[in-house]
């Protein structure tokens, strides 16, 4: 008898870049993290999976054709570092800002996302504070 296993799909650039280019709150699928995933925002910090994908759906249903385009990546195997541009309709109209993840993977998962982007910016330019951490 031979044991199967089955692979998790590794966590990619190209996988970070394909979910934001049509992101939506059921898109966001809690197996492709750690349970101790940490979320590092600019504002807060965010523990464990229902933690961190609340707030990814949060901002989903605030800003529902939020896209990130992805400039430039780097990936040296535990970590990938992704330049992205937001572009999103807020409360004062059409916006943009850019900003960085730098996302450690541990087994194919996140295990770790740095997101560093000027919030005060982000709300003058949507008129929305960030979603509420938890």
């Amino acid at each position: 008898m031979t044991a199967q296993t089955q692979t998790q799909p590794a966590f990619s650039a190209q996988a970070f870049e394909a979910f934001w280019a049509n992101p939506s709150p059921e898109a966001v699928r809690p197996e492709l993290f750690t349970a101790d995933v940490t979320g590092y925002w600019p504002d807060t910090v965010l523990h464990g999976v229902a933690e961190y994908t609340a707030r990814l759906k949060q901002l989903l249903e605030l800003l529902p054709d939020l896209r990130l385009e992805v400039g430039d990546h780097a990936d040296n195997g535990e970590h990938i570092f992704v330049r992205w541009i937001m572009r999103a309709t807020g409360r004062h109209g059409a916006f943009e800002i850019g900003g960085v993840d730098r996302i450690k993977v541990r087994d194919g998962l996140v295990a770790e996302n740095r997101i560093y982007f000027d919030t005060r910016r982000f709300e003058e330019l949507s008129g929305y504070e960030l979603p509420s951490a938890g």
